[in-house]
């Protein structure tokens, strides 16, 4: 177990040396895009809270709508990522050791029960490939249930103005959750872009720029000022 530990180490650090050039250069595009909209998500929800417990409704409601819409425009283009990882993945001779979701990184039931199935199948499935794999479709089904959970708890707050502690408390972890989900997400396609021979790896590109939601162009523009 001990040697099988050290050739695990030993195998993400040969895959560090892999992401070099201009696969980095994507790598770190993307990535910067995905933070970026993860970052206005969780910053207009903290702000939501934190203006609502200081009286002002009004003005959390506000941003709280902000980081509704961002949401909204983001999904699809981290789910259009997360289907174009899929179907590179196939193309790939070998992979570096991949790891299950942890379901104690999550607050909702949903996510995690579904961090617990990859945990299980994890230990069913062969080659890391197929582990790779099953990550992606845990993780792009993790993402839509927080999504439309986000999306609803967000519009029966701003439908009712309410200011029940309870319910803003359940949208900020939801929104913790998200951003995890959205750290895997990069972790992934960090790992895919070093398995991926130059040209695969330009094409993938070429593929997430062409997209009109793609997630490596951020769409904060509309942000709080």
């Amino acid at each position: 177990m001990i040697l099988a530990r050290r050739n695990e180490r030993k195998v993400r650090s040969d895959w560090e040396d892999l992401l070099g050039g201009e696969k980095a250069e994507w790598y770190e595009d993307t990535k910067s895009g995905i933070e970026n909209n993860t970052s206005l998500i969780r910053m207009t929800m903290k702000e939501a809270r934190d203006i609502k417990q200081l009286g002002d409704i009004d003005e959390a409601l506000r941003f709280l709508k902000i980081g509704g819409n961002v949401i909204q425009e983001f999904t699809p283009g981290l789910l259009c990522l997360l289907k174009e990882m899929m179907k590179f993945s196939r193309m790939v001779s070998a992979m570096a050791p991949v790891s299950p979701l942890l379901p104690s990184r999550f607050h909702l039931a949903e996510l995690n029960n579904l961090a617990v199935l990859n945990q299980m199948l994890h230990q069913v499935v062969v080659s890391a490939k197929q582990r790779f794999r099953l990550k992606l479709r845990i993780i792009a089904t993790g993402v839509k249930i927080t999504s439309g959970y986000l999306l609803t708890r967000i519009d029966r707050v701003l439908d009712r103005r309410s200011s029940t502690e309870n319910e803003w408390e359940e949208i900020v972890n939801a929104g913790q959750d998200f951003q995890q989900l959205t750290t895997e997400s990069v972790e992934s396609f960090k790992n895919l872009m070093g398995s991926l021979p130059g040209g695969l790896a330009n094409q993938l590109a070429e593929n997430l720029r062409m997209r009109p939601s793609n997630p490596s162009l951020p769409t904060t523009s509309g942000g709080p000022a």
